[in-house]
């Protein structure tokens, strides 16, 4: 009966197209929460399952809800990720590997795998360059990255590489 139905669409369509909606960038805390800052006057909350389809730093498109006069963000579509290339430190655990970005505010292991041609055997606190493959909100049902490149073991001092890259 309502399946196929033009009216249903037509209603849905309204609905959807009537529904606030804004595009901001997404300001993590360690509490789990977060905020989607639409510019330097309006944010809004971010509660913590919702927390789970972004990171820090990621530009989306959210539905305003508004509730007891208090509005929070659901995120619906990603503009820009934060992270496409990014260097982190290697967690291994069931023989599963899991990389943390080095960033102060992002915290959460992304599971990972070794790309093709990286002969590199990973270890527990390795430094690696890794890249984003999947996204919550491209359709994914969570964040995975790939390890590019091997940087060097865990308890190795990183060091900038400026003159003499073997000088000790």
């Amino acid at each position: 009966m309502f399946q196929d139905n033009p009216l249903l669409a037509q209603l849905k369509q309204q609905l959807h197209s009537q529904t606030p909606r804004a595009e901001g960038v997404v300001k993590g805390t360690e509490k789990g929460f977060g905020f989607l800052e639409v510019d330097a006057q309006k944010s809004y909350f971010i509660p913590p399952p919702q927390m789970k389809k972004v990171m820090h730093g990621d530009r989306i498109v959210a539905v305003i809800h508004s509730e007891k006069e208090r509005e929070s963000a659901e995120p619906e579509s990603l503009v820009e990720p934060f992270l496409t290339r990014f260097v982190g430190k290697v967690q291994k655990k069931d023989d599963r590997l899991a990389i943390v970005p080095d960033h102060p505010l992002l915290k959460d292991a992304i599971p990972c795998r070794a790309a093709r041609g990286v002969e590199h055997d990973f270890k527990q606190g390795d430094w690696a360059v890794a890249e984003m493959r999947r996204h919550p909100l491209k359709g994914d049902r969570g964040f995975y990255a790939e390890l590019t490149q091997f940087i060097t073991f865990s308890g190795r001092p990183l060091r900038p590489m400026v003159g003499n890259p073997g000088a000790p």
